[in-house]
């Protein structure tokens, strides 16, 4: 079982990544349409996995399968096929021909399972978790450098706060890239002009259209959001951090920019839109709403009330 390896996590850009990387190492480009085979193992039978895998490479010494989405990895006992079918692959991994690199993908994995401890013990087994923001900005630093790009650590730890996973993240780093065409160092100013237009559903336009009192306007929004793949208890953290942060500007009324600035620590695209937002807005609203917003988080994670039924309820609440 060698030859086995299990990727799985939330990340699925570092996923991929890996899948390239082991696929360069063993498959040729112009043989990979005959010894590249992925499969979709939400679909897939037990029979089309040990058969791609018994097939003798083409023209090569190895060939690689890729089963993305492997189902056998999910927590609970499931059907009595499915537990079967399981067992019959536990046998089968054992007898995986040597020609053959198998990787299985999953988002999750039951380290409690049969087929996660051997794999474990006898392939390789790697977990791409979520990366906090300060590793996430310092990935940012590191990605853009392959786009011909620089960017500083400031500028770096807001996209990070403010994007969701790594695909969407580097969808917006290409972008960066593209807009500052031979200019080097992509700086500031710049996610004003492309960073905050091209996030479709950003948490500051949802609260451009609460500070208006348009609730219409930040419902669709946030069913942009949703259909983009957003969480609704990340856009729920992202309105409670953005409810934090008006606080703080607010409290600090008839204070210069400079010392506003220097005080919050807010990155400076941030700031500008915090204080024309904190116009709509008393203290005591603000306060109203951050309180709203941590009620619901209870009342989600209670499984008192649906995510996104919360969520509109929400919007709609502090909106009118």
């Amino acid at each position: 079982m060698k030859n086995v390896i299990l990727l799985f996590g939330e990340e699925k850009l570092l996923i991929d990544e890996e899948i390239n990387k082991i696929k360069q190492k063993l498959v040729p480009n112009h043989l990979e349409a005959m010894n590249f085979i992925p499969i979709d193992g939400k679909h897939a039978r037990l029979a089309e996995i040990v058969n791609a895998c018994e097939t003798v490479p083409l023209f090569s010494q190895k060939k690689l399968v890729v089963v993305y989405d492997a189902p056998f990895f999910e927590s609970g006992k499931g059907d009595t096929d499915k537990a079967s079918e399981e067992d019959e692959l536990l046998k089968k991994l054992e007898a995986i021909p040597d020609h053959t690199v198998l990787i299985f993908t999953a988002s999750k994995a039951d380290k409690r399972k049969k087929i996660y401890k051997q794999i474990k013990a006898k392939g390789v087994v790697r977990e791409f978790n979520q990366l906090s923001v300060k590793d996430k900005a310092f990935w940012i630093q590191k990605r853009v450098q392959l786009y011909g790009k620089s960017i500083d650590l400031k500028t770096a730890y807001f996209i990070a706060e403010h994007t969701g996973n790594l695909h969407q993240t580097d969808n917006e780093l290409k972008k960066l890239a593209a807009f500052t065409n031979s200019r080097e160092q992509i700086e500031a100013g710049d996610l004003d002009k492309i960073f905050y237009k091209s996030l479709e559903g950003n948490i500051f336009e949802m609260m451009d259209f609460i500070g208006t009192k348009n609730s219409a306007g930040a419902v669709s929004v946030l069913n942009r959001l949703m259909e983009q793949g957003e969480k609704a208890i990340v856009i729920l953290y992202m309105i409670s951090k953005h409810m934090m942060d008006l606080i703080s500007v607010k409290s600090m009324e008839g204070l210069s920019y400079q010392d506003i600035a220097t005080k919050s620590g807010l990155h400076p695209f941030v700031l500008k839109k915090a204080l024309n937002q904190c116009k709509n807005f008393s203290l005591d609203e603000l306060n109203r709403n951050l309180k709203l917003c941590q009620e619901l988080d209870t009342d989600i994670k209670t499984g008192k009330i649906q995510d996104m039924l919360g969520l509109e309820l929400l919007i709609t609440k502090i909106s009118s």
